[in-house]
């Protein structure tokens, strides 16, 4: 199964320890050009250790950062979304990816219009847990450390459903 990703997925799962769960889960994984710069260039920047992380799966050949050839003129669902959003949406496109990997809500109703299908990285530790790859616990402690860390821009209520999902379901 092949994902394109944008920056918000592979900087929480890398807060989290958790970057693994990508090859568990994702035969191809492919970041734009632009979340590159945002994940890896500016993140080693900042000395931020997600962001080495991240660099070694792409020097190792797990991650694939490829170019995006954007669409002239832009679609409209364009309007609203950064560089990076813009270049992950079009890459799931001209890739024929099976899921557009995309937390920001502007950028998620972007991927709707543009017809892709997406998740979250709420949606992606579900699916991680759904298949045996986290237990009940590890689903949980991951979510909590979710909703503790101000710099992850993830809604406590979507964490908050997904735990009693979870919790539903175990």
């Amino acid at each position: 199964m092949k994902v394109a990703s944008n920056a918000s997925p592979l900087i929480t799962l890398g807060k989290l320890g958790q970057l693994g769960l990508l090859f568990k889960l994702y035969s191809e994984v492919l970041i734009p050009t632009e979340v590159y710069n945002e994940v890896v260039v500016s993140g080693l920047r900042l000395g931020a250790p997600d962001a080495r992380a991240v660099d070694f799966l792409i020097q190792e050949g797990h991650i694939q950062v490829a170019d995006v050839t954007l669409p002239s003129p832009l679609p409209a669902w364009a309007q609203s979304i950064d560089a990076g959003e813009l270049e992950v949406i079009v890459l799931a496109q001209q890739q024929a990816a099976d899921w557009v990997l995309i937390d920001n809500v502007h950028a998620r109703k972007a991927a709707r219009e543009a017809g892709l299908p997406l998740k979250g990285t709420v949606g992606l530790l579900m699916q991680a847990f759904r298949r045996g790859y986290l237990s009940l616990r590890e689903f949980e402690l991951l979510i909590q450390n979710i909703k503790a860390q101000p710099d992850l821009w993830i809604s406590e209520q979507l964490c908050d459903q997904a735990l009693a999902q979870a919790r539903q379901e175990a």
